[in-house]
């Protein structure tokens, strides 16, 4: 199944980030090699495990990011920033070790995304989303071991939004690749080059007054 569902919710959006001041934030170096399918594993089956965040279940109500830097995807390709490039047949990455694929078939070599909480991923995975002419959402909510577009973490001048799902532990960052982009599987990050910085805040969630 491959989900469309990305929302569009800007008063949430612009709420967060117009908070975002005094929440954590944290730069994360992210190499070309870095295998966002080998998330929450002990090894990675190609290129390196992806950087990952933690934090305490039900602490962090949303992240926002962002990201610079330039990687290539190897073989003489050319260089992407975060928010990636125009590709011949776009990515489209089947799923794998119980996170889904990623589709967007205008585009590769960008920053992916996935959240996961304290168990390994197994299984067929959640359903897959489909960022094609869809890069330019404000807030999404992905479920657990769904892998979204992160990008450059804004949209126009606009920090992205993306909502923590229920009992995520754990933000992963990485590159979504594969020997061949469109329509296959992951793998072949062994000739990838170069490295993106993102800057996560954390936005946590806030306990409301009691009013006793």
């Amino acid at each position: 199944m491959r989900n469309r569902w990305i929302f569009q919710l800007a008063p949430l959006a612009m709420l967060l980030v117009n908070s975002a001041s005094g929440q954590p934030k944290f730069t994360v170096a992210v190499p070309a090699t870095a295998n966002i399918f080998a998330a929450g594993q002990s090894s990675a089956f190609s290129g390196e495990l992806p950087p990952v965040l933690a934090f305490p279940a039900g602490s962090v109500a949303a992240i926002t990011l962002e990201a610079v830097g330039a990687v290539t995807l190897g073989g003489g390709e050319p260089y992407s920033r975060p928010a990636g490039i125009p590709f011949p047949g776009g990515t489209d990455l089947s799923s794998i070790d119980g996170l889904s694929g990623i589709i967007a078939l205008n585009s590769g070599f960008f920053l992916t995304g996935v959240f996961l909480d304290d168990s390994v991923p197994a299984g067929a995975g959640p359903p897959i989303l489909n960022f094609t002419d869809a890069e330019s959402f404000l807030i999404l909510c992905p479920l657990l071991s769904q892998t979204f577009y992160a990008g450059n973490g804004f949209t126009g001048d606009v920090h992205k939004v993306f909502v923590v799902p229920k009992g995520a532990t754990r933000l992963f960052l990485g590159i979504a690749d594969g020997c061949v982009l469109a329509g296959g599987a992951p793998g072949c990050y062994q000739d990838n080059v170069g490295e993106f910085f993102a800057q996560v805040t954390l936005h946590l969630v806030t306990k409301q007054p009691s009013s006793d």
